[in-house]
Parts: structure tokens; sequence; C-alpha cells
């Protein structure tokens, strides 16, 4: 079981360095779109968004299977709020999180409103998530995520 625990921990922490990538990509993009307003930069902003809630639900669901509270067939919002329950993340980033699912499950899914919903992940990416720092505290007792704004 240790082997197991060992395992999941590094691949939750793989996960982890993947969304912190992704997202100093995303803030750079963003640094540079704000001077030209290139629809190349807003489409890798969009991009680099998917991704990094991707690594997001990722990450709650691998929590989830490490800790013995993984159920199946639960969306991605109900995956990062059952991960809060468990303690993985606190309620005000849950919350933040949950929000940044719910826009990326719109434009995957509401084509028809894609170009609304572009404009809707642009602004919630510049307002909230350019100055976003996220941390991984792992002991031996407890695994968190935790972010700040700067």
């Amino acid at each position: 079981m240790a082997a197991y625990y060992k395992y999941k921990k590094e691949s939750l922490n793989l996960k982890f360095n993947s969304a912190k990538d992704t997202l100093k990509l995303m803030q750079g993009a963003i640094k540079e779109y704000k001077t030209t307003d290139s629809i190349f930069l807003k489409r890798a902003i969009i991009g680099y968004f998917q991704d990094f809630t991707e690594y997001i639900i990722d990450m709650a669901e691998t929590y989830l299977v490490m800790t013995d509270n993984y159920v199946d067939r639960l969306s991605g919002p109900d995956l990062i709020k059952k991960s809060c329950l468990y303690g993985f993340i606190d309620d005000d980033l849950s919350k933040f999180l949950v929000a940044a699912v719910k826009l990326r499950n719109r434009y995957t899914h509401d084509y028809y409103k894609r170009e609304r919903v572009e404009d809707d992940i642009l602004k919630y990416s510049i307002d909230k998530m350019e100055l976003l720092e996220i941390f991984l505290r792992i002991t031996d007792e407890k695994i968190r995520l935790e972010a700040k704004t700067v």
C-alpha cells in the first residue's frame, strides 16, 4: 500500500507541475495579448485555460483515488468539490476552480455560443488568473493544493 501511495503522490506531483507550467504559459500569453490584442494569443490563452482546468480535474481525481474517496461518474466540478470535502483544497479555491471548469465545459459543449464563451474565458483568465500562483504542499500526513493571487 505504501508503494501505491508513493506512486500516486508522484503522479499527483507530475500533474501539478504540468498545471503550473501551463498556468505560466497562459500568464505569458496574457501579458503579450494585452499589448497586441492578437487573435492568435487569444486562442492560445483559451487553449492553456482548457489544459489547466483538465490538469486540475486530474489532480482532484488522483487525490480522491489516493485517499480511497473516489466515486465513478463524477463530473469535473463534482470531483473538485469532493476533493475539497476531503481536504485537498479549501472552499474558496474550490469555488474558483469549479467556475473555471464550468467555463471550459461551456466552451466544449456550447459550440453555437463559442464566441461569447471565448470572451468569458478570456475575461476570467485576465481578471482572475493573470497573477494566480499555485502550490502543492506535500507532507507525510497531508497533500494540499493552495493558491494565492499577487
